[in-house]
């Protein structure tokens, strides 16, 4: 069936439809595009409206702003286990504050991604900024990603909050050996470097992002859905039989299990004592001078050998 133009009205996101292609657009800049409870509900609603739809062949999603997701939004999210620092009533139910229940929420969400990795559609990612924690899940299960030179992925909460909720697909995507690296210092990656470990299929200049990704879909497009829906099957068929479900779930129940561990002790504190970003800027102040290992590496062979002076480009110590 042919569905308007605008099937849906939403607030968190921008949903259109031109032709075969859909797209849909992360429409909290202010926030960084930041996961709230209400943005996934409404691609909930998204992806009804396209199980209804044998129109549509591609989905795209994009995000406004500077960044394409900047995580779940903690501030509906409390890893605080007591019931004064709790940020609604039902927090603050005593049953609510076990890892158990956490664990729960945590295996919810992850069902709800898996469904968009298994909408009929084929599903494009495009991002550009920030794409970190909460938004490599969204980047992760979509079947194909392109990005900006300039993005930067990567899993800061796993310097002391514990794993997003498919694990961003990162040993999938990734390999054993490249997720251990990044994930084992929380550094980011930039778009050149995520096209060339496969986080992504390709990167470019930010300005030709959304051209490269529409070019892809348009051609996309031309193909039945239901022989895309085959490719994608057989497909991810490969990959949940080497047991990917299995993996996701223990990121799942390893969650729970580190919030509520001596790891986030001081975060939690300092979070009960400020709020989140004072939480978030302690928990990244040892990672601060440079953006990875590598950099820091080549910082210090800089400066041995000028003695201490500034190489070129930069400043003694850097």
């Amino acid at each position: 069936m042919k569905v308007e133009e605008r099937p849906v009205e939403l607030e968190t996101l921008i949903y259109e439809k031109d032709g075969r292609i859909a797209t849909v657009t992360l429409n909290r800049p202010e926030k960084g595009n930041a996961l709230s409870r209400k943005l996934r509900d409404e691609l909930d609603l998204v992806m009804d409206d396209l199980d209804l739809d044998d129109d549509t062949r591609v989905l795209i999603i994009k995000a406004a702003g500077n960044h394409f997701s900047t995580g779940y939004d903690l501030t509906e999210f409390s890893y605080l286990w007591d019931a004064d620092s709790a940020i609604n009533d039902v927090q603050r139910r005593p049953h609510r504050r076990s890892p158990v229940w956490s664990r729960r929420e945590f295996h919810l969400s992850r069902e709800r991604w898996m469904r968009l990795f298994r909408l009929r559609q084929a599903t494009i990612g495009l991002a550009h900024g920030h794409c970190i924690a909460g938004g490599l899940d969204l980047l992760g299960v979509c079947d194909v990603a392109f990005c900006a030179d300039d993005a930067l992925f990567g899993q800061p909460e796993a310097r002391a909050m514990g794993e997003i909720h498919v694990f961003g697909l990162w040993p999938i995507h990734l390999g054993m050996r490249k997720t251990k690296e990044w994930l084992f210092t929380g550094d980011n990656m930039n778009g050149l470097e995520a096209a060339e470990f496969g986080l992504v299929n390709r990167s470019v200049p930010r300005d030709q992002l959304e051209a490269v990704g529409r070019a892809y879909a348009e051609r996309v497009a031309n193909v039945p859905l239901d022989a895309l829906y085959s490719h994608k099957e057989v497909t991810n068929r490969w990959f949940e039989a080497q047991g990917m479900h299995a993996g996701m779930a223990a990121a799942n129940d390893l969650d729970a299990m580190g919030i509520a561990g001596p790891a986030l002790n001081e975060f939690t504190e300092i979070w009960r004592e400020g709020g989140v970003r004072p939480a978030v800027r302690f928990r990244d102040r040892e990672f601060k001078e440079h953006r990875t290992y590598w950099e820091a590496y080549q910082a210090s062979r800089n400066n041995t050998s000028t003695g201490g002076k500034p190489g070129p480009g930069g400043t003694a110590g850097a």
